[in-house]
Parts: C-alpha cells; structure tokens; sequence
C-alpha cells in the first residue's frame, strides 16, 4: 500500500531513500503524482503542474513519465 507524503519537505527528504521518480500527469485536473519508489515502499506526493515542474527538474534520480 503506497504512504501518500502531505508536505514537500517529507516528499524532498524521503528523495533521498528512493531509486526513482514517476510522474503521472492526471487528465482533466490540475494534478500530477509524483511517486517516489524505495527499496520497501512506494511514497506518493500529489502537487500543481508549476510544482511538479520545478521539483523534477532537481532531481538527481532516474525520472519516468507514466
């Protein structure tokens, strides 16, 4: 079962625990998923666009778009 992160400090300092990031664009809302996939877990952390944007584009880990 996927532990959802509320703030973007945990989603940045569960980051560096994870392997990779999908991103999943939701259609038809101002969604995007940001899923952080661990060794144990999966964390997802739901934000704007503009956000999501900005954050993948910091990352130092494999990103892929689902």
């Amino acid at each position: 079962m996927p532990e959802e992160l509320k703030s973007r400090e945990e989603f940045l300092t569960t980051l560096g625990l994870a392997s990779i990031c999908y991103v999943k664009r939701v259609k038809n809302s101002d969604v995007v998923k940001l899923k952080l996939r661990t060794k144990k877990r999966l964390y997802t952390y739901k934000t704007t666009p503009q956000e999501a944007d900005e954050i993948v584009q910091n990352l130092n880990i494999p990103v892929e778009e689902v």
